[in-house]
């Protein structure tokens, strides 16, 4: 069911709801008033004879009273005068004594011949005065009045249904002018769409397609970055290992052997280069949790890296690093350490020490890596996390210390470079702790 009609249905069914009640309430009070001022009627015309029998003398009521007067009335309607001893002195129905001989004054209900009729009797001095008339005809009386009443509640309630369709449509507006819009777009176009003019309630919808929208195209930018990275960098490796693998089919002895070691080394080097293409579009395409993950010892992890690297003789660092938990993942923190110190054992100089320091600063454990070597100009410091910038050493993938920046900056951290006053380069990890 469209949204449309299940609005209508709702507010349709809660409005005939209240109009139904209503008119059940209108004409229940109308009834009421309908019976009381027809009761009213009935008293006003035995009034309205007794006013009318004042002028006759009261000698006429003394003594016995001769033939009983019948006087002529409308269908329906019912009079009856006695004295008080019971004597009829008038009627408009003889044969109805019996059923107006009502001694009470006031209302009272009567049957005659299988109908209903409504009586009233007044006493006035020494003369009975009984009216009635007869439910039929109130029942015919009150339907006409009903009937009267129902076709406006009935026009009332068709007008509130198209108007409420009207108003429904005219409401839902926005919602068909945003899908023409997004039916006209082309397949690739993932630009957010405007949310000016449309109503409070569906902005926010929008608000969430466009963040939608935003995830998407980045992730098809990181794709498409990821495809073109791939492209670029393993074409080389590949045409290489083929020469080798070409040179090894038609030499033998040393040569075969030095062509299938050179070979074996290509694909070493291309496989770590496809393992970190893939471990940076991972950081690039995921936000790492942060609060959500167990706390990281950053002496356990810069421990595993130096394993990994084999630059445990070189490394210097100081207790304080020890002391210091993470809020990363063991995996990431192992990553990023590991390819700090590759990068400081490849361009430092190779007898000298790697030094190690981590420190507690506002709220961040800072991890400063320095390695001795030849100082770099600014304008190549800026380079540096570049993706497949090598500087003056091509056997690297260039792309170590970019994925050192990923993980910090998905981690809420940063990576600082900085070089000169007697250093190769000093790499500051910022991370949040723990």
């Amino acid at each position: 069911m469209s949204l449309r009609l299940r609005l209508v249905a709702t507010l349709g069914i809660t409005l005939m709801l209240l109009w139904g009640l209503t008119a059940a309430w209108s004409m229940r009070d109308l009834s009421s008033q309908l019976e009381r001022s027809l009761d009213q009627r009935l008293a006003q015309s035995a009034r309205m004879v007794a006013g009318l029998l004042d002028r006759v003398p009261a000698a006429a009521w003394d003594g016995e009273v001769g033939e009983t007067s019948t006087i002529p009335a409308l269908e329906g309607v019912a009079c009856r005068v006695s004295s008080l001893r019971g004597q009829v002195v008038a009627g408009t129905h003889p044969e109805m004594n019996d059923v107006l001989a009502v001694d009470d004054e006031g209302y009272s209900y009567r049957d005659h011949n299988g109908q209903r009729w409504r009586v009233y009797t007044l006493v006035d001095d020494d003369k009975r005065i009984t009216v009635a008339d007869r439910l039929r005809e109130r029942e015919s009386l009150l339907a006409q009045v009903r009937r009267a009443a129902f076709y406006p509640f009935l026009l009332a309630s068709i007008g509130s249904l198209i108007a409420l369709w009207w108003g429904v449509t005219r409401g839902l507006s926005p919602l068909s002018r945003l899908q023409r819009r997004l039916m006209s777009r082309d397949h690739d176009d993932l630009s957010a769409l405007p949310i000016r003019g449309l109503p409070g309630e569906i902005r926010p919808l929008i608000d969430g397609f466009n963040t939608l929208l935003a995830r998407t195209r980045r992730m098809l930018e990181l794709e498409q970055r990821f495809t073109d990275d791939a492209a670029h960098e393993l074409r080389t490796p590949l045409t290489a290992i083929r020469t080798h693998l070409q040179i090894a089919r038609r030499v033998d002895g040393d040569p075969h052997q030095q062509a299938m070691q050179q070979a074996e080394a290509g694909v070493a080097r291309l496989t770590k280069t496809l393992d970190q293409l893939l471990l940076l579009a991972r950081m690039e395409s995921e936000e790492v949790a942060q609060g959500s993950v167990d706390p990281t010892r950053l002496g356990e992890a810069l421990e595993a890296a130096m394993v990994e690297t084999g630059s445990r003789e070189r490394c210097h660092w100081r207790a304080s690093v020890d002391r210091l938990h993470v809020a990363l993942s063991g995996e990431l923190l192992v990553i990023a350490l590991r390819n700090l110190l590759e990068n400081a054992m490849r361009h430092g100089l190779s007898d000298t020490p790697i030094e190690i320091e981590a420190q507690r600063m506002n709220g961040l454990a800072v991890i400063d890596i320095v390695n001795q070597g030849e100082t770099i100009p600014p304008e190549q410091i800026a380079r540096l996390t570049e993706r497949f910038h090598r500087g003056n050493h091509p056997q690297g993938s260039g792309l170590g210390l970019s994925i050192v920046e990923a993980i910090a900056t998905r981690a809420g951290g940063s990576l600082r470079l900085a070089s000169g006053d007697g250093i190769g380069l000093r790499v500051t990890l910022s991370l949040p702790l723990a």
